[in-house]
């Protein structure tokens, strides 16, 4: 998982990289986000179709404290 920058019109909306794939993360519900889509084109600005659901897996790096080191991907 790699952060690549944000959404072309949108900058709240972050970009994430997976398995070669990018990823527009939107819908955060405090799990999981459910409203994602796959960002092709030259320069990442058009969106899929198909819409994802993006559930951030994290790893412990300090006592109470947790990090993000990839997302579960599930096509909605």
């Amino acid at each position: 998982m790699k952060e690549v920058g944000y959404w072309w019109n949108d900058k709240s909306i972050e970009l994430v990289e997976i398995d070669g794939e990018v990823y527009a993360l939107y819908g955060w519900n405090g799990e999981e986000y459910g409203n994602c889509w796959k960002c092709t084109g030259e320069f990442l600005t058009d969106a899929s179709e198909e819409e994802y659901t993006l559930k951030p897996v994290y790893k412990e790096v300090a006592e109470d404290e947790w990090e993000i080191v990839n997302y579960e991907v599930t096509r909605n």
